[in-house]
């Protein structure tokens, strides 16, 4: 099994972990736009296994931070 670091797809980047959550997920549109912005992102995000913004490492939950596979709590999908 590769260590956690290796696990990655295409392109050089890494999986999500498994225990992500945002509002937009549970909202359904067919308008083809995803509504998120390179430059601001306010969506609200929250780990599954604390129902908080903060994860089980007591580091904060956000796009970027749980897409590391480095962090101790990460599980890809």
């Amino acid at each position: 099994m590769p260590d956690d670091q290796s696990i990655s797809v295409d392109e050089g980047v890494l999986l999500p972990c498994r225990h992500l959550r945002s509002k937009g997920m549970y909202v359904y549109s067919d308008s083809g736009h995803d509504g998120s912005h390179a430059d601001y992102d306010n969506t609200a995000f929250w780990c599954l296994k604390t129902m908080t913004n903060f994860g089980p490492d007591d580091d904060l939950v956000c796009r970027e931070d749980c897409h590391r596979a480095g962090r101790s709590c990460h599980e890809p999908l």
